[in-house]
Parts: structure tokens; C-alpha cells; sequence
């Protein structure tokens, strides 16, 4: 069964909101705008509430980054974090209204949703900050594709990494869902490749691991004194 769904819209568009909502199939709506978009988003909630759509507003000092995010997480029930799906739509031109929205979808892992095309409503969806990070066997996934000229089956994945079938299917799904890898069928055959993405979160990765493991290292003395 699916989880309600919550979802944080940066005001910049009524008719993008509008949009979304229906869209979207949305339970609940928190509308976060500026002191002088007040009156616009009180009659956008005015007109959801008769669409039977619960919302609230949630005002914010527009240059204030810390100000915006906090409030935005407090609006947030956290018994409800487990409870919904939440998302973040980004459709204020507003840098600093954008970048909170990106963090504040980091923290609740929630997808973020735009309009990369104003004109024609098209809605593209970035997914949770989950999918993005890399566990090990998802880095072992990976690190193998990486080392294939070509898409390989996915039986091969499995055999190379030892990851049994079924996880190693959860693991490509959400590779693929955060875009890192890409599947098909040949020959009735899954067959799976890495993208250009993947490779350069694959090196981030490992740059960052090797950082880590050199902060830790210690150098020994070259030579021990005694006190005889």
C-alpha cells in the first residue's frame, strides 16, 4: 500500500502548484513564500481546501538561509517522516529559496521536483538522497561495470561481485533510478552498463574513501631510541 504523500512547494508559480497537485496525487501541501506572496498562497489554500487537499503556509525571510530551513523542518511533523513519501518542488528562481530546498529534501530524504520547462508543465523528478549514496556492495557494482568495455548481463554481475541475484536486483534498481547505471534486454538477457555519472561518483567515492583511510594513517619513527 502507499505511503500518503507530503510535499514542500517553494511559491514562485500558482498554476505550477496547481499543477503538481494534481499531478501528483498529493495528501498534504506546505506552501513556503515570502511576506509579500502571503495573499496569493491564503487563496491558493482557500481553493486546495475545497479540493480536499489539507495545507499550510509557512513564511519565510527570503535571504535568510537558516531561516528558511529551519522553518521548513519544523513544519514537518517528524512522527510523520516514517508515515509519508515527502517531496520538494523547486519553482522559486530565488538562489538562496533553491538551495534550501535542496537541503532540506537532503535531510528528510525526499525527491525533489521541478519544472525544467515552464511552458509545458513537464515535471522532472530527482530522486532521494538514499539512492545517491554508495553502499559497499553498490561501489563493488560499480567498480566492476567500470572495468567493462560494454554492457555485460546482469548474471555476470552477480558472478564477478558475489552478490546473490536477488539483492544484486534491488541494488540495480536504485543505481539506475539515481542514474549511475542503465539496464536493457538483449537477446532476452538483462543486460546492465555504467553511465558517465556513475563513473564520476564512482571516483568522488573513491578519492573520498582514500582521504578518509590517509587521515587515520600514522607515521612511524625511523628510528626507536632506548634509554639504557
Amino acid at each position: 500500500m502507499a505511503k500518503p504523500k507530503i510535499h514542500i512547494a517553494f511559491f514562485g508559480s500558482t498554476k505550477n502548484i496547481e499543477h503538481l497537485a494534481i499531478r501528483r496525487h498529493i495528501d498534504e501541501l506546505i506552501i513556503v513564500h515570502s511576506l509579500e506572496q502571503e495573499e496569493m498562497v491564503n487563496e491558493l489554500i482557500s481553493k486546495f481546501f475545497g479540493f480536499g487537499i489539507m495545507s499550510m503556509s509557512v513564511r519565510v525571510t527570503p535571504d535568510d538561509f537558516d531561516n528558511i530551513l529551519s522553518s521548513i523542518l519544523n513544519a514537518l511533523d517528524s512522527q510523520k517522516l516514517d508515515q509519508y513519501d515527502i517531496e520538494v518542488s523547486v519553482s522559486s528562481n530565488d538562489c538562496i529559496m533553491t538551495l534550501a530546498a535542496c537541503i532540506c529534501a537532503a535531510v528528510v530524504r525526499a525527491s525533489i521536483v521541478c519544472f525544467p520547462n515552464s511552458e509545458t508543465y513537464q515535471i522532472s523528478e530527482f530522486w532521494p538522497s538514499e539512492l545517491v549514496n554508495l553502499s559497499y556492495q553498490k561501489r563493488e557494482i560499480l567498480c566492476y561495470l567500470e572495468s567493462c568495455e560494454k554492457a555485460v548481463r546482469q548474471k555476470e554481475v552477480a558472478e564477478e561481485t558475489g552478490i546473490r541475484q536477488s539483492g544484486l536486483s534491488r541494488h540495480l534498481q536504485n543505481l539506475e533510478l539515481a542514474g549511475y547505471v542503465t539496464r536493457s534486454r538483449i537477446s532476452r538477457c538483462k543486460h546492465v552498463s555504467i553511465t558517465e555519472l556513475g563513473r564520476a561518483i564512482l571516483h568522488h567515492k573513491q578519492i573520498r574513501k582514500r582521504r578518509i583511510w590517509n587521515s587515520y594513517s600514522v607515521q612511524l619513527p625511523e628510528r626507536i631510541q632506548t634509554v639504557g
